[in-house]
């Protein structure tokens, strides 16, 4: 159990490191390309990526979650016959997808994407071939290798993308620096795994899997619909550049959960699966989880609310000012789905896949009935606003499977984050009194000093609060 705590904490390390540096380095980017590119260029990449993203979760056949739960005893023999059908299915859907792009453009309403998703689909090829090894490093929570890995790519994306958009390339700068960013880091990957694959295939170990994936899988699909429905409805009724707003908004708004905190929950289903015999073990572990989560997750919401006209205008430009209320509803999108990224590593652990299909059913059913009257009705707000009805109504089903599965009650979960919610509203008291009273904002300068203070309050209330936190933290992440 020590060293498995080694292992998660430097793991956790590791993954915030290798996260901000993503982050630091892709934030740059999305600047300096909102700049040069234009909405559309990236509603145009978005609304590829409905068809990439439909394709892609067929990939792996959930054969990649199955094999972190392998013993180890015959984890060589699964490795080898997951590798037998993986790649096959990834040349398999580049065929498809390629000979489909055109019939999938025209339903988008626009033609013209064709030849952007067929260039996108080799990534099939790219990352089936790499699934294995990245599952190997990841079962094995070497997460350093995985950061070296990941922040290499982001580089030569950020790098790629950049030159290719001041030489005028527009959205296909964004689609070769996609590409790239995919070789670099499944090479990278496979060098660290130091797996050599051989021809072994066993169908019972391939059955065993598929029974374990099949709900990954299907739940896979629902994840789809519930990701992609908004960018189909947002780019057939309201056209690419509201698509590319859309885009903007979701991408500041899920920043902490992609790279940061949703991180933690993929750290902590191989740590899970380690102790899933131990329910109290694992228990306890997730009620830290989600109490460390919160405290970053509540201020970081609250603020992109408080300062989202001030963000686009100073981060993005004047001209993505009209996202400004999609992004103070997908503030808290970001929150819930951070929340939730405790959860579903313990359904996985727990061998409890069918649960995260069924709360992932009930957010993508109740999404689907209220994004298109929503959106006729509020436009873009409508869609945020669907979106984060289905969020909340996603973590609430999640907290009573928890409740069964691990006896930890609504109350109990409530009790971990009542701290964190207390902080950040009354964060969001004090820093909305100085902006719109105090120290209204007209100059770059007020923001950050505003910003620095509204980050300076929340610290000081939690060190009121509990100063045990705060020191909690450091330990954790320093």
């Amino acid at each position: 159990m020590a060293s498995l705590k080694i292992k998660t904490i430097s793991g956790i390390k590791w993954t915030f490191a290798g996260s901000i540096t993503q982050r630091i380095l892709s934030f740059g980017a999305t600047v300096i390309l909102a700049r040069i590119l234009t909405p559309a260029d990236f509603g145009l990449f978005a609304l590829a990526f409905v068809m990439i993203d439909g394709f892609g979760i067929f990939k792996s056949l959930g054969f990649d979650s199955a094999l972190v739960r392998r013993k180890d005893e015959d984890i060589h023999k699964a490795c080898n016959t997951a590798f037998f059908l993986i790649p096959t299915m990834g040349l398999i859907l580049f065929i498809i997808l390629f000979i489909l792009a055109p019939i999938g453009a025209k339903f988008l309403n626009h033609p013209d994407v064709a030849n952007i998703i067929r260039a996108l689909a080799i990534i099939f090829v790219i990352s089936c071939f790499g699934k294995v090894p990245q599952t190997i490093l990841y079962r094995d929570m070497k997460f350093k290798y995985k950061s070296v890995a990941e922040v290499s790519a982001t580089a030569t994306y950020v790098v790629t993308a950049v030159v290719l958009a001041l030489t005028n390339h527009g959205v296909w700068s964004l689609v070769i620096a996609y590409i790239l960013k995919n070789v670099v880091q499944i090479s990278i990957e496979w060098c660290f795994s130091g797996w050599k694959p051989k021809f072994e295939f066993d169908k019972t170990v391939a059955w065993d899997m598929f029974h374990f994936g099949k709900f990954v899988l299907v739940g896979g699909i629902i994840g789809f619909l519930y990701s992609n429905l908004d960018n189909i409805v947002v780019g057939k009724l309201l056209g690419v550049t509201m698509l590319g707003y859309y885009a903007i908004a979701m991408n500041a708004s899920n920043m902490l959960n992609d790279y940061i905190l949703g991180r933690v929950g993929l750290i902590m289903y191989p740590a899970y699966s380690k102790i899933q015999e131990d329910l109290d073990d694992v228990k306890q572990v997730m009620l830290k989880a989600i109490k460390y989560i919160s405290f970053i997750a509540f201020p970081f919401s609250f603020g992109l609310f408080i300062f989202a006209p001030d963000i686009l205008r100073l981060v993005f430009g004047q001209k993505w000012l009209p996202a400004t209320n999609i992004l103070r509803i997908l503030a808290f999108v970001g929150m819930f789905r951070s929340l939730g990224s405790a959860f579903f590593p313990v359904f996985l652990a727990r061998g409890k896949s069918k649960a995260d299909f069924q709360v992932s059913l009930v957010q993508v059913a109740l999404f689907f009935v209220l994004v298109v009257p929503l959106a006729y009705k509020f436009k873009l707000g409508g869609v945020g606003l669907a979106v984060l009805l289905a969020s909340i109504s996603s973590f609430t089903i999640a907290l009573f499977r928890i409740k069964r599965i691990l006896r930890v009650g609504p109350l109990m979960i409530f009790k971990a984050i009542r701290p964190a919610f207390i902080c950040a509203v009354s964060m969001s008291i004090v820093t909305t009194i100085l902006k719109f009273f105090i120290m209204p904002i007209h100059f770059k300068q007020d923001f950050i000093v505003l910003g620095s203070l509204s980050g300076f309050v929340y610290l000081l209330i939690i060190y009121v609060m509990n100063k045990n936190i705060l020191k909690e933290l450091k330990e954790v992440l320093v």
